[in-house]
């Protein structure tokens, strides 16, 4: 009996662990180093949103409180998978930088003290994610690490030296090799000389018989296709946009996009670079995913995928995107290894400089947008004149 009992008492001790116990320790302690930084920002950033003297800082304040609340949510949303507690509050010596900086609310010196401590916390956060617990987590944590990365180096521009920020909307240039428009002009040009055939067959000469009228009837049709079926019209309706709060836009950052009969490629994390352009992935063969935007699976915003047409190397990753019909569907692979499902349902070519600013801002409802180059090439700066968005929507 006392045995019995004994085992029994071991059984009910072992119940009542921690449930992080069970868990890879490289999880535990990324999230928790990570959560606990992102409670330090975001408690630091809503306090400057009115504290701030000066716009500038008001307005970094807003896109750090933004960013980092959705990065916090994605935190909790893995950890809650993985059945981790993660701390609730900053670490004490977080909570003496936070007050410190309060303490000098309402004077001279209250900016430059809150933009140092985002310095100070950005570049921990970036040795966290540089570092080698997220290389030992799970692909989920992993995921979560690369996804924050240029969502910090982009916060990193804001606060270095003086505040700076920008209300431009970031240039997608997704091709620099101009084939893909060398092959619409060799198109275009086949297509007159056709429709020249056919005119000549049709209407040239005395006697045209029924074999020489039926082939120029097959080359005016042929020469009318490939003169105006290169360029996609416009056609569906875009799924419409909206302010959503950050917390529904986070999920579990992509890792892999397939188009079924058209491609499957790698996904990676892309954020804008000093020059306000998307740094889509340098391999013609990945795809970049805007890591401030919304992740798949999320219940709000846009997934951004962006993907070059070409490059001096050759065909890009999204060469063959503008015959993508819509009705097509999408699959975005998350980095737990889940997997949704978008159906195309419209198509829009804008100016390069003109693209929307909603596709980087957010949408009521969840939605996906794939963009590459289109239009004519300009060989002196190397890029196209527009954009080519298709937009899709989850399959339900």
């Amino acid at each position: 009996m006392p045995a019995l009992l004994l085992l029994v008492a071991v059984g009910v001790l072992g119940a009542l662990q921690p449930a992080n116990a069970a868990t890879p320790q490289p999880d535990v302690a990324y999230l928790n180093a990570a959560h606990q930084i992102n409670l330090t920002i975001i408690e630091s950033a809503h306090a400057a949103t009115t504290k701030g003297k000066t716009a500038c800082v008001r307005r970094a304040a807003a896109q750090l409180e933004r960013d980092h609340s959705k990065l916090s949510a994605q935190e909790l949303d893995v950890a809650t998978r993985l059945n981790i507690l993660l701390p609730t509050e900053p670490s004490a010596t977080q909570r003496q930088q936070l007050n410190a900086v309060a303490a000098k609310a309402g004077t001279a010196g209250y900016d430059a003290a809150w933009l140092a401590l985002q310095r100070q916390e950005h570049q921990q956060y970036l040795a966290l994610v540089n570092g080698e617990l997220p290389i030992s987590a799970s692909p989920a944590v992993e995921s979560l690490a690369e996804g924050a990365k240029p969502v910090l180096q982009m916060h990193q521009r804001l606060v270095a030296g003086t505040c700076k920020t920008t209300s431009v909307t970031p240039v997608v240039p997704t091709g620099d090799g101009g084939q893909h428009a060398d092959a619409e002009k060799a198109r275009a040009r086949a297509g007159v000389i056709l429709l020249g055939i056919g005119a000549v067959l049709l209407f040239i000469g005395k006697s045209i018989s029924v074999r020489r009228r039926l082939a120029g009837v097959i080359a005016l049709g042929a020469g009318l296709v490939m003169l105006f079926g290169g360029q996609p019209a416009n056609t569906g309706k875009v799924p419409a946009a909206g302010k959503t709060a950050a917390e529904r836009e986070a999920a579990v950052p992509p890792v892999r996009l397939k188009l079924p009969g058209v491609l499957e490629a790698s996904v990676r994390p892309v954020g804008t670079g000093a020059d306000g352009q998307l740094q889509v992935p340098k391999s013609s063969a990945d795809v970049g995913w805007w890591a401030a935007g919304a992740a798949p699976g999320a219940d709000g915003g846009t997934v951004l995928l962006a993907g070059h047409v070409d490059t001096t190397r050759g065909r890009g990753v999204f060469a063959a995107l503008s015959e993508v019909p819509v009705g097509a569907t999408v699959g975005v692979t998350s980095g737990d290894g889940e997997e949704h499902w978008y159906r195309i349902v419209a198509r829009r070519t804008y100016k390069q400089e003109a693209l929307p600013a909603d596709l980087f801002q957010g949408a009521a409802k969840p939605r996906l947008a794939l963009v590459t180059c289109t239009g004519s090439y300009d060989r002196a700066a190397h890029r196209y004149s527009q954009n080519l968005v298709l937009y899709g929507v989850p399959v339900d």
